[in-house]
């Protein structure tokens, strides 16, 4: 029986199988067998021997059971000690798994200027009841958190609800990472973004005037003069004779006249002076 159960456990922990050793410590006529059991890498060995084999093969496997299930109950305490968030889905899985009667909760809220909530759980016959909660939700989860610390202390179902246990703790902490995760990217981005706008705020303003604008410490800056006319200086008006002046006739000039004209008058000079001759 003992050797099944174990051999159940290495195989739900897809672990390998158990390894046994016997020895007779005793004689030929008068055997002692003392077993041993290698499971996970640790080795068990019974504290008594026995006349036949299988009796010593039985003892040691019970007792790497019970010593895996304190083993199992010492880390799974702490989990849902630390955190009662699963307990219920813990107690559940653990009621499916074994083809069990769900259990029932009766939760009462007592009096008082804060009011408090206690649960009583009924499960396989059995009454828990669990420590005092803020809400209904925590007070249940309190309760089941009871039944769970005791089938962990039990060797038959210690191993079971340590495996449910260790599924929900990694499923937990997966949940928290991801939490995390996303806390610190928004935090990134809102300090970049702050880090962004302090910049452009600074930008603004060193940068509200270019740097081509302000003058270097040994530039002189540009002295623009305006010169006003003083009083008594050449101000009055000079008034100009307007007349009109006629043209001389005969005047001449070659404004207006065609190239006929010239050349006529051309010929009649050469004439002239042909005939002076």
């Amino acid at each position: 029986m003992h050797k099944n159960r174990l051999q159940e456990f290495t195989q739900r922990s897809s672990i390998q199988l158990p390894v046994y050793q016997t020895a007779n410590e005793g004689s030929v006529h008068a055997p002692q067998f003392r077993s041993s059991v290698l499971v996970d890498g640790v080795t068990y060995t019974s504290e008594a021997t026995f006349s036949n084999r299988k009796a010593a093969e039985q003892d040691v496997a019970k007792h790497a059971l019970e010593c895996i299930s304190k083993k199992l109950k010492d880390e799974g305490c702490p989990l849902i000690r630390e955190d009662t968030v699963f307990c219920k889905s813990i107690l559940n899985e653990f009621v499916v798994k074994m083809n069990l009667e769900m259990p029932t909760y009766n939760t009462i809220q007592s009096g008082g200027v804060l009011p408090l909530f206690v649960s009583t759980l009924v499960f396989n016959g059995a009454t828990y009841r669990g420590e005092t909660g803020r809400n209904k939700k925590e007070a249940e989860q309190l309760a089941a958190r009871v039944v769970i610390q005791s089938l962990l202390a039990d060797d038959r179902y210690g191993t079971v609800v340590s495996e449910i246990i260790k599924s929900k703790a990694k499923l937990y902490d997966a949940l928290n990472k991801a939490k995390d995760s996303s806390f610190d990217t928004t935090l990134t981005g809102a300090n970049r973004l702050n880090h962004n706008n302090t910049e452009v705020e600074n930008n603004a303003v060193t940068n509200h005037v270019p740097n081509s604008t302000h003058p270097s410490s040994g530039a002189k800056h540009p002295r623009h003069e305006f010169k006003v006319p003083k009083s008594g200086e050449g101000t009055d008006c000079i008034d100009l004779p307007i007349a009109f002046v006629p043209a001389v006739i005969g005047q001449g000039s070659d404004v207006g006249e065609s190239s006929s004209k010239k050349q006529r008058k051309k010929k009649k000079r050469a004439k002239l002076n042909t005939n002076t001759q």
